[in-house]
């Protein structure tokens, strides 16, 4: 909360105005903000065009092959930057899409068979 109001005087609206690379470089200057969390408040607080990569998208991405589990967080967030047009609310679907499948299907201990996308794999 220091943050905000150091940087914004406690506006989010004055935060919002600003460029999303140089918000997001601020964020990940605070101690306990990682990639994730800086890229949650740009998309969902802020409304700025950032995919965010969490364990769901991981997870269903590496099973399914299209990136190996250990890739960089930022290697899986240009997948979706390249693939995607900008758009916030494009990237804020594929994301609820991707945590509701992690959630029902693709969990630590998955349930293959029944997975929407299992028909899509070559």
């Amino acid at each position: 909360m220091h943050f905000l109001y150091e940087r914004y005087g406690g506006q989010m609206q004055r935060m919002g105005k600003e460029d999303a690379s140089i918000v997001r470089e601020q964020l990940l200057s605070v101690h306990g903000i990682g990639p994730e969390t800086a890229d949650s408040i740009l998309l969902y607080a802020l409304g700025k065009p950032v995919f965010v990569v969490d364990a769901y998208a991981r997870r269903v991405l590496a099973r399914h092959n299209v990136m190996g589990h250990d890739e960089s967080y930022s290697d899986f967030q240009e997948l979706f930057h390249g693939s995607l047009e900008k758009n916030v609310g494009l990237y804020n679907e594929y994301h609820a899409l991707l945590v509701a499948t992690g959630k029902r299907f693709c969990k630590p201990n998955p349930r293959c068979a029944e997975c929407p996308l299992l028909s899509l794999e070559h």
